[in-house]
């Protein structure tokens, strides 16, 4: 392999720019509409910031796993996994307005009286750990770590790519990149696991489960793996990654996507069986929020549209090994990881009233048309696959499965 073959993607700045700018206008726009709906405006710009975020962090979670393992084959495509990964930093910021927010998303913060006695007895029990600022505290451990652990991972395998050719100094990058992986990977699955239960779980803080932070995990890397597929079909040009991807490829990235569509799928199930039949009123309470009324139709396009249509879809071989077939379904999953994410957070104000409101869209336009501008912004002028990765060659060999 030679960088005669390869070329540097080259998007120009218009892209980076006019993301950015929509990214503001709409940002703007949600703030506005926080003036007139403050507690529509807060759920809405959290929805958006856990869509984003859950698609960096998949991408980052399958990143250090890929490296943890010493998995070669994923090398052509890992350049993607590194930029959405090295996005984490981004959401430091875009947290605030979350914190700012807190009394209108989160319960604990000013407990309202209809909780009565015995949920205000719980949430003093709960006192401990759902307090500002240990909740503030926690937030910026988070980032701090996913921050870190993301940019030195695409750091090190962008110098690397600077390298004359395969040295002795790549390779100690590759050996950087996966003791990092290995050694952090348990720390940011814990990360994530409580993120979920601060960010998510605790808007209705008398609920709590065991399995709802993996559902949540899984959804994430759901949506980063189809991002890659999608990816893929788009990015076909002279030396980019996906035109260096072949079928063999294709079949696997479809096979691990399949996976953690099924692994959502019975977090999900599992999670909703084992409240429903013990039918605890603590627990039965967050499902029949979102499966009475209007909300039902939503949890019956999950069902459906999430692991129902995509599961027989990715069983077919023919689906699997083209890449406009994948980026397709691909496409719909990550339609559907926006609709489960809304699922998650909106009835939290809406119990079993189907709503949406405007901002929710502003919110996910702005917080997205940011992430895009961060990641175009990363990829301009570099190359779309590690170029200098010393199994970049296997990769490119990699035998049918």
């Amino acid at each position: 392999m030679t960088l005669d073959v390869l070329t540097r993607y080259d998007g120009g700045r218009r892209p980076v720019v006019g993301s950015l700018a929509v990214g503001v206008l709409c940002l703007v726009a949600t703030l506005v509409g926080g003036f007139f709906s403050p507690r529509e405006a807060a759920h809405s710009y959290l929805f958006a910031f856990a869509s984003w975020l859950s698609l960096c962090l998949g991408a980052l979670l399958m990143l250090a796993s890929f490296h943890a393992a010493r998995a070669r084959w994923p090398t052509v495509l890992r350049r993607p996994l590194e930029v959405m990964g090295a996005c984490c930093p981004l959401f430091a910021v875009l947290f605030i307005p979350v914190a700012l927010t807190m009394p209108h998303l989160f319960p604990w913060v000013s407990p309202p009286p209809d909780f009565g006695s015995h949920g205000l007895h719980l949430l003093e029990h709960k006192r401990p750990y759902l307090n500002i600022p240990f909740f503030i505290g926690r937030a910026v451990l988070y980032f701090a770590i996913w921050g870190v652990v993301g940019w030195l991972l695409y750091r090190w395998s962008v110098r690397q790519d600077a390298e004359p050719g395969i040295s002795e100094r790549g390779v100690q990058f590759t050996k950087w990149q996966r003791r990092l992986s290995a050694g952090t990977l348990p720390v940011l699955v814990l990360c994530l696991s409580f993120a979920c239960l601060d960010w998510l779980m605790s808007m209705e803080p008398l609920w709590q489960s065991t399995v709802y932070a993996l559902y949540v995990g899984c959804g994430a890397i759901v949506a980063a793996l189809a991002t890659v597929a999608v990816l893929a079909a788009l990015w076909r040009g002279p030396g980019e990654f996906g035109a260096l991807m072949g079928p063999h490829h294709f079949r696997r990235l479809a096979t691990l996507l399949l996976s953690f569509v099924c692994l959502w799928a019975y977090c999900g199930y599992s999670q909703f069986m084992l409240m429903w039949v013990a039918s605890l009123p603590e627990e039965v309470t967050w499902f029949r929020a979102r499966l009475d009324g209007g909300w039902l139709p939503v949890a019956v396009l999950l069902a459906v549209g999430h692991f129902g249509v995509p599961f027989f879809l990715l069983l077919q071989r023919r689906i699997k090994e083209r890449p406009r077939s994948l980026a397709w379904v691909s496409a719909w999953l990550l339609l559907m990881h926006v609709v489960d994410v809304y699922w998650l957070v909106v009835p939290a104000l809406h119990p079993r009233d189907g709503s949406f409101h405007w901002t929710a869209l502003t919110a996910w336009v702005g917080v997205g048309g940011l992430t895009v501008a961060a990641c175009l912004a990363l990829v301009r002028g570099g190359y779309t696959v590690p170029v200098r990765d010393p199994f970049l060659l296997h990769s490119l060999r990699v035998p049918e499965i």
